[in-house]
């Protein structure tokens, strides 16, 4: 009887010990645009990085000709358009080669291996130094980022 006693207990404590993990149901849509400058920035990696580990393990997308992107989320194998609600940092890097041309933002190749470099100002490029932040409301939203050369205010 103590044994079956200490296995429901211990089942019950194993269902609810972490925080909910979300799932593609509960992601909604998130797009937005990034300019540089005031023109758009094509082919740039944004990143929502999440506050919380309930928000899943963040969501990506890449920017178009246009400066616009939308995002997705990664749960498991599955991919779904949108981010869970939630507070994020926002990280957005743009790798270059040295002729100054994109490294495509889904390349696999390492960039030491092409000598590409960083061409977003630390401020808004850097995980640890990243001053951008994004809301993601219930309804999802639209972020748009201004960024500035060398890193000069233009945040939202």
């Amino acid at each position: 009887m103590q044994l079956l006693a200490l296995t429901m207990v211990s089942a019950a404590a194993g269902c609810g010990g972490g925080p909910e993990k979300i799932i593609p149901e509960k992601a909604v849509p998130v797009t937005g645009t990034v300019t540089l400058d005031g023109k758009p920035l094509d082919n740039a990696r944004i990143t929502f990085y999440p506050s919380s580990s309930a928000q899943g393990d963040g969501a990506s997308g890449t920017t178009d000709s246009a400066g616009k992107y939308e995002l997705q989320s990664v749960f498991g194998s599955e991919v779904v358009i949108g981010a869970a609600p939630g507070k994020y940092k926002v990280v957005i890097s743009r790798m270059v080669r040295p002729d100054g041309t994109p490294m495509p933002a889904d390349s696999q190749e390492p960039p030491i291996m092409s000598g590409a470099r960083e061409s977003i100002a630390l401020q808004y490029s850097g995980f640890g130094t990243s001053v951008l932040s994004a809301t993601v409301a219930t309804s999802g939203g639209t972020f748009d980022f201004a960024l500035k050369s060398g890193g000069g205010s233009g945040i939202p």
